[in-house]
């Protein structure tokens, strides 16, 4: 069995028939004591469970779990299959992200009718969509000195511009010595994204953290090759991640 029990985010082991072999600490707190995965799917997410058997799924899934409060959230839900075992993992996107989500939304609508709040409402909804973008750039300890960022939306200029400072400061002050970028929420990534994560890689160089990155998709190895400049190291697997614990 894969060693989880270190992993502060809701991890399980399951096999082919999605029977729960194994849960991290976070995900036994989180979920209770369950033998199947499909016990904590809602009924608008359980037509999505097939997928998580299909080997080829590269993008994570949004579903909505139950929780042992017999409470429903929001995860982004991704998988990978070694033989006939698979480790699912899921990072909430929570209530506090949909809360923020409405508001900004909210904002907007008020932006579009009313002309005398313009400034102040604009700079209201830009202040909830950088912590939107903060939010999208947790950091999870997996060790003393490892731990793990997972990214998720648009890898993009504001992404980076916005998380950097936190990112740097929150590394440097916990002393973390490795991090792993994990990009499997990631769904765009443009030039300018690639650019100032480039320039944050290398600060974390000079900084003495040495970065990862686990979880490309196909589609954006073309675009990555044209960033090698061998300052970072390409995991395949979240199990390689697990491996720099030891």
């Amino acid at each position: 069995m894969l060693p989880i029990n270190s992993l502060p985010f809701p991890t399980l082991i399951v096999d082919r028939m999605l029977h729960i072999k194994g849960m991290s600490p976070s995900a036994l707190r989180l979920f209770g004591s369950v033998t199947q995965f499909s016990d904590i799917l809602d009924a608008g997410s359980i037509l999505k469970r097939q997928r998580l058997l299909d080997e080829t799924l590269t993008e994570p899934i949004e579903m909505n779990l139950k929780t042992n409060k017999d409470e429903q959230e929001l995860f982004a839900v991704s998988v990978t299959w070694t033989g006939e075992e698979g480790i699912i993992q899921c990072f909430g996107l929570g209530k506090k992200i949909e809360k923020i989500m409405t508001a900004v939304q909210e904002h907007q609508n008020r932006l579009a009718h009313v002309d005398f709040e313009l400034l102040s409402q604009k700079e209201v909804a830009e202040k909830q969509l950088v912590q939107i973008k903060q939010l999208s750039a947790p950091i999870i300890p997996l060790s003393k000195h490892v731990a793990l960022v997972p990214l998720f939306g648009h890898l993009d200029q504001d992404l980076i511009v916005n998380t950097q400072e936190r990112l740097s400061a929150e590394l440097y002050e916990r002393n973390f010595t490795i991090v792993v970028f994990d990009f499997n929420g990631i769904e765009v990534i443009t030039d300018f994204g690639m650019n100032q994560f480039q320039e944050l890689i290398e600060t974390f160089q000079i900084m003495g953290i040495q970065p990862y990155i686990v979880g490309i998709k196909p589609k954006h190895t073309g675009l990555l090759k044209h960033y090698e400049r061998g300052l970072t190291t390409y995991l395949t697997t979240l199990q390689e991640a697990i491996s720099l614990l030891t």
